[in-house]
């Protein structure tokens, strides 16, 4: 009786530690395969984050770990709106160019050596020098510094790369809920555009000395299926192909997209609703398109389909934002409301939906 009463005090502390730990909490050394296909082993728990880019930014704060991060870059900085509690936190510099030495004495904090508890987030983008691999090469000089490419920027990629951060961060919980509501607005996208016809898209990305458009492998190619459109430049050989005018009015697209970013101070969502100064600038950049030799006789031009949109809503978290405002752009009676959606994606954050701000111009009009 006396052993038996010995073994069970020896168990029962052992029981209520297994009940008492995290459900899901990871085990360390703790292994990932970033989006880049290399694999990124943790020792311990991160509690230190640099990001590199704003999407990674966001997609940090929207799993609930803006306490983490303890540099950012220029990109992050002028983000204000969607990043208050990050704008003040310490540059690295250029999200192209980051200084090295900067990240360095972030990841020391005045100690001689480095915690490994430290993680710098960046692009993939394997043949640039800001990709990963020379984010690898910037910090090789620095033991203990481990670096992901995430990049929230392919709906075929996105719930994985929450679910990495997730892991990464310790906040499993979190990036499930974000996967399902992320899962729920898609759905309800690709419900509300089946079986309607596709029409045929230009996106415009820069009209510099060359045209450059987006095709297969780009983010966009896979946004606008989900939206269901059709991508003139979809069988073109590259992802950010250079194309000439002539051939865009070969191909005689029903609507066309121009890209448009905001200034480099980001303090609101979108623009401001006209008339404004904003609609101007942004009927300035729509006229120079529609002036252009064959425009006139374009199908987008003809149906009055030509539209200005603010890009940076295609790419990170609030991508499903952009696909509602895409496919209801090109399927104006389709049940879709993308100005409910995006209130929630901002009350996700904390934020409050900017009243009389919009990211397409002409502004849609909502059923």
């Amino acid at each position: 009786m006396k052993i038996k009463s010995v073994s069970a005090l020896l168990i029962l502390p052992l029981v209520a530690l297994l009940f008492c730990a995290p459900s899901g909490a990871a085990d360390y050394p703790l292994t990932i395969t970033d989006t880049a296909g290399r694999e990124v082993t943790f020792p311990m728990p991160v509690e230190r984050v640099i990001v590199l880019s704003s999407d990674a930014a966001e997609a940090v704060v929207m799993l609930g770990g803006a306490d983490k991060v303890v540099g950012v870059s220029d990109t992050v900085q002028k983000k204000g709106y969607y990043f208050p509690l990050l704008k003040e936190k310490q540059s690295i510099g250029k999200w192209n160019a980051p200084d090295y030495e900067m990240i360095g004495e972030i990841a020391r904090g005045g100690e001689e050596s480095i915690a490994p508890d430290i993680v710098v987030i960046g692009y993939s983008y394997p043949d640039k020098p800001y990709g990963i691999f020379g984010v690898e090469k910037g910090l090789a000089p620095f033991e203990d510094i481990r670096a992901v490419a995430l990049e929230f920027t392919k709906p075929e990629n996105m719930t994985r790369e929450i679910e990495t951060l997730g892991t990464i961060l310790g906040k499993e919980e979190e990036a499930q809920d974000y996967i399902n509501w992320y899962r729920e607005k898609r759905d309800s996208v690709e419900q509300a555009v089946n079986g309607l016809n596709k029409p045929k898209v230009y996106a415009e990305w820069s009209s510099t000395s060359d045209l450059s458009t987006l095709g297969e492998g780009s983010g966009f190619d896979q946004v606008l299926s989900v939206a269901n459109g059709y991508n003139i430049a979809k069988k073109l050989d590259d992802a950010y192909p250079k194309v000439g005018w002539e051939w865009v009015v070969s191909q005689n697209p029903e609507v066309i997209l121009k890209r448009q970013t905001q200034s480099s101070d980001q303090t609101q969502v979108g623009w401001e609703a006209g008339p404004s100064k904003d609609t101007v600038k942004l009927q300035s950049v729509r006229n120079e398109l529609l002036a252009r030799s064959g425009a006139s006789g374009l199908s987008a031009v003809k149906a009055d389909r030509v539209f200005v949109m603010d890009w940076d809503v295609l790419n990170g978290l609030d991508q499903v934002v952009g696909i509602t405002y895409l496919a209801k752009l090109l399927h104006p009676e389709a049940d879709l409301d993308p100005v409910s959606v995006h209130r929630e994606y901002l009350q996700r954050l904390g934020l409050e939906y900017p009243e009389g701000r919009i990211l397409v111009y002409p502004q849609l009009e909502m059923q």
